[in-house]
Protein backbone atom coordinates (compact mmCIF):
# COMPACT_ATOMS: atom_id res chain seq x y z
CA UNK A 1 0.00 0.00 0.00
CA UNK A 2 1.17 3.38 -0.83
CA UNK A 3 2.34 5.74 2.01
CA UNK A 4 1.68 9.26 1.68
CA UNK A 5 2.50 11.46 4.54
CA UNK A 6 0.47 14.74 5.08
CA UNK A 7 1.43 17.29 7.40
CA UNK A 8 -0.92 20.16 7.91
CA UNK A 9 -1.80 23.23 10.26
CA UNK A 10 -5.35 24.26 10.61
CA UNK A 11 -7.41 26.78 12.91
CA UNK A 12 -9.78 24.28 14.81
CA UNK A 13 -9.32 20.11 13.97
CA UNK A 14 -12.45 18.56 12.16
CA UNK A 15 -13.71 16.08 13.15
CA UNK A 16 -11.84 12.74 11.57
CA UNK A 17 -9.13 14.49 12.75
CA UNK A 18 -9.67 13.13 16.16
CA UNK A 19 -9.98 9.70 15.25
CA UNK A 20 -7.37 7.56 15.29
CA UNK A 21 -8.06 5.04 12.24
CA UNK A 22 -10.36 5.53 9.21
CA UNK A 23 -11.40 4.04 5.70
CA UNK A 24 -12.21 5.22 2.64
CA UNK A 25 -13.42 3.09 0.27
CA UNK A 26 -13.30 3.68 -3.51
CA UNK A 27 -16.71 1.60 -4.52
CA UNK A 28 -16.57 0.99 -9.13
CA UNK A 29 -20.22 0.22 -10.19
CA UNK A 30 -20.27 -1.95 -14.07
CA UNK A 31 -20.18 1.28 -15.47
CA UNK A 32 -16.68 2.23 -13.86
CA UNK A 33 -18.12 4.83 -12.09
CA UNK A 34 -16.83 5.73 -8.36
CA UNK A 35 -19.75 5.93 -6.20
CA UNK A 36 -19.02 8.79 -3.66
CA UNK A 37 -21.47 9.93 -0.55
CA UNK A 38 -23.69 13.51 -0.67
CA UNK A 39 -24.45 14.55 2.49
CA UNK A 40 -26.05 17.96 1.58
CA UNK A 41 -26.85 18.57 5.38
CA UNK A 42 -23.29 18.83 6.30
CA UNK A 43 -20.91 19.71 3.07
CA UNK A 44 -20.24 22.32 1.16
CA UNK A 45 -22.13 22.71 -2.53
CA UNK A 46 -19.94 21.00 -5.19
CA UNK A 47 -18.85 18.52 -2.32
CA UNK A 48 -19.03 14.97 -1.70
CA UNK A 49 -16.78 12.34 -0.14
CA UNK A 50 -15.71 8.87 -0.85
CA UNK A 51 -18.10 6.43 1.47
CA UNK A 52 -16.21 5.13 4.74
CA UNK A 53 -15.76 6.23 7.92
CA UNK A 54 -13.70 5.80 11.41
CA UNK A 55 -12.79 2.31 12.46
CA UNK A 56 -13.86 0.92 15.78
CA UNK A 57 -11.89 0.26 18.30
CA UNK A 58 -12.75 -3.63 17.77
CA UNK A 59 -12.73 -3.73 14.15
CA UNK A 60 -9.89 -4.39 11.95
CA UNK A 61 -9.87 -2.28 8.68
CA UNK A 62 -11.75 -4.94 6.71
CA UNK A 63 -14.59 -5.05 8.92
CA UNK A 64 -14.67 -1.48 9.21
CA UNK A 65 -15.14 -1.67 4.98
CA UNK A 66 -17.62 -4.45 5.39
CA UNK A 67 -19.78 -2.35 7.96
CA UNK A 68 -19.27 0.68 6.47
CA UNK A 69 -20.44 -0.29 3.21
CA UNK A 70 -23.36 -1.53 4.49
CA UNK A 71 -24.68 1.01 6.00
CA UNK A 72 -23.89 3.76 3.94
CA UNK A 73 -24.60 1.76 0.55
CA UNK A 74 -26.50 -0.98 1.34
CA UNK A 75 -24.29 -3.88 -0.41
CA UNK A 76 -22.33 -6.63 1.53
CA UNK A 77 -18.88 -7.04 0.01
CA UNK A 78 -16.15 -9.77 0.72
CA UNK A 79 -13.19 -8.85 1.97
CA UNK A 80 -11.25 -10.23 -0.38
CA UNK A 81 -12.39 -8.43 -3.02
CA UNK A 82 -10.85 -5.02 -1.61
CA UNK A 83 -7.52 -3.89 -3.45
CA UNK A 84 -5.58 -1.56 -1.13
CA UNK A 85 -4.74 2.06 -2.63
CA UNK A 86 -2.98 4.59 -0.18
CA UNK A 87 -2.86 5.21 3.79
CA UNK A 88 -2.58 8.59 4.52
CA UNK A 89 -0.81 9.64 7.70
CA UNK A 90 -2.22 12.98 8.68
CA UNK A 91 -0.27 15.05 11.13
CA UNK A 92 -2.12 18.19 11.72
CA UNK A 93 -1.49 20.91 14.10
CA UNK A 94 -4.04 23.17 15.02
CA UNK A 95 -4.07 27.03 16.15
CA UNK A 96 -3.17 26.39 19.88
CA UNK A 97 -0.35 23.89 19.18
CA UNK A 98 -2.26 20.68 19.81
CA UNK A 99 -1.12 18.04 17.59
CA UNK A 100 -3.25 15.37 16.01
CA UNK A 101 -2.64 11.86 13.96
CA UNK A 102 -4.54 10.47 11.85
CA UNK A 103 -4.94 7.12 9.43
CA UNK A 104 -6.58 7.31 6.70
CA UNK A 105 -6.93 4.01 4.69
CA UNK A 106 -8.17 3.98 1.21
CA UNK A 107 -9.30 0.73 -0.46
CA UNK A 108 -10.80 -0.12 -3.68
CA UNK A 109 -13.60 -2.89 -4.73
CA UNK A 110 -16.25 -3.31 -7.23
CA UNK A 111 -19.66 -3.93 -6.92
CA UNK A 112 -20.22 -4.70 -10.28
CA UNK A 113 -24.41 -4.51 -11.05
CA UNK A 114 -25.06 -4.83 -6.96
CA UNK A 115 -27.73 -2.94 -6.56
CA UNK A 116 -27.14 0.00 -4.05
CA UNK A 117 -29.35 3.00 -2.08
CA UNK A 118 -27.83 5.69 0.15
CA UNK A 119 -27.99 4.72 3.81
CA UNK A 120 -26.84 5.98 7.20
CA UNK A 121 -25.85 9.40 7.10
CA UNK A 122 -25.46 9.25 3.13
CA UNK A 123 -28.46 11.28 1.50
CA UNK A 124 -27.94 10.75 -2.16
CA UNK A 125 -25.08 8.63 -4.01
CA UNK A 126 -23.00 10.26 -6.62
CA UNK A 127 -21.91 8.51 -9.56
CA UNK A 128 -18.47 10.26 -10.54
CA UNK A 129 -15.62 9.23 -13.43
CA UNK A 130 -12.15 8.90 -12.14
CA UNK A 131 -11.26 12.45 -13.90
CA UNK A 132 -14.05 14.06 -11.99
CA UNK A 133 -12.78 12.49 -8.93
CA UNK A 134 -9.32 14.45 -9.02
CA UNK A 135 -11.72 17.15 -10.09
CA UNK A 136 -13.59 16.84 -6.77
CA UNK A 137 -9.71 16.94 -4.78
CA UNK A 138 -9.64 20.15 -6.72
CA UNK A 139 -12.88 21.54 -5.75
CA UNK A 140 -11.96 20.82 -1.81
CA UNK A 141 -8.46 22.57 -2.43
CA UNK A 142 -10.51 25.56 -4.00
CA UNK A 143 -12.69 25.93 -0.39
CA UNK A 144 -12.38 29.35 1.07
CA UNK A 145 -10.97 30.00 4.07
CA UNK A 146 -13.83 32.11 5.02
CA UNK A 147 -16.37 28.88 4.63
CA UNK A 148 -16.74 27.63 8.19
CA UNK A 149 -18.89 24.80 9.50
CA UNK A 150 -20.82 25.00 12.76
CA UNK A 151 -22.79 22.21 14.13
CA UNK A 152 -22.81 19.25 15.88
CA UNK A 153 -19.78 18.09 14.32
CA UNK A 154 -18.14 21.04 16.16
CA UNK A 155 -16.59 24.17 14.50
CA UNK A 156 -14.13 24.28 11.83
CA UNK A 157 -13.00 25.96 8.12
CA UNK A 158 -13.67 23.71 5.11
CA UNK A 159 -10.37 24.77 3.50
CA UNK A 160 -8.39 23.35 6.36
CA UNK A 161 -10.69 20.60 5.38
CA UNK A 162 -9.83 20.49 2.36
CA UNK A 163 -5.93 20.25 3.10
CA UNK A 164 -6.20 16.35 3.93
CA UNK A 165 -9.78 15.66 1.51
CA UNK A 166 -8.11 17.46 -1.17
CA UNK A 167 -5.07 15.46 -1.60
CA UNK A 168 -7.09 12.32 -0.45
CA UNK A 169 -9.54 12.46 -3.78
CA UNK A 170 -6.61 13.35 -6.27
CA UNK A 171 -4.06 10.41 -5.06
CA UNK A 172 -7.04 7.97 -4.83
CA UNK A 173 -7.97 8.74 -8.70
CA UNK A 174 -4.56 8.54 -9.59
CA UNK A 175 -4.27 5.44 -7.91
CA UNK A 176 -7.55 3.80 -9.47
CA UNK A 177 -5.86 4.91 -12.36
CA UNK A 178 -2.69 2.85 -11.58
CA UNK A 179 -5.17 -0.12 -11.43
CA UNK A 180 -6.98 0.08 -14.35
CA UNK A 181 -3.44 -0.03 -16.12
Amino acid sequence: MNRQELHITVKKAFGNLYRKKCVLIAVQDAGDKILIGAKPYFYPPTIARLLGGGVDEHENLEQAIVRELQEELGVTIKPSSLAPLVLFATHATDEDGNKLHNETYVYHTNIGSQKFQAGDDVKHIIKLTVNELYQLGEKYEGLSDSLWYNGPEGMFSWADYAKMYGPVHKIAAEAIRDLDR
